[in-house]
């Protein structure tokens, strides 16, 4: 049987700016941590757990450094001004996922024998929308 995976083209914007030449972008979602109620009626030898506060997660975003590139240019600002921005990562112009996020970090990584890159670190905030 063939498989139904396939390759997209996906965009990644910050507000209404498109970020330029993105690689790669990590792990989009959330994690519900876990409590213990395990108590004196649980079941013997058997711990009880309830989900409790969901968590976005940290997602790294790669790009090719293009100099003076208005969206990494504002994405690099937006670290630096330890501000939080809404993003946009669509998937071949049919689902569009939209969340908050606090911009953590920007590096430059050069290099002599491959492009150079930029890498991002941005924590997602509250709740991610798919359309």
């Amino acid at each position: 049987m063939a498989t139904a995976a396939d390759i997209g083209k996906w965009a990644l914007s910050m507000g209404a700016t498109p970020i330029e030449e993105v690689l790669s972008v990590s792990e989009l979602g959330t994690t519900n941590s876990l409590i213990d109620v395990t108590n004196f009626d649980s079941a013997p030898g058997r711990m009880e757990y309830i989900a409790g506060l969901s968590d976005g997660s940290e997602m790294s975003i790669e790009c090719n450094r293009v100099d003076g590139a208005a969206g990494q240019v504002a994405l690099v600002a937006a670290v630096r001004a330890q501000s939080t921005e809404s993003f946009t990562l669509v998937y071949d112009s049919t689902t569009t996922y939209t969340f908050d996020a606090v911009c953590m970090s920007e590096k430059v990584n050069p290099s002599i024998s491959e492009q150079n890159t930029l890498s991002f670190s941005v924590k997602l905030t509250g709740d991610i929308v798919e359309t």
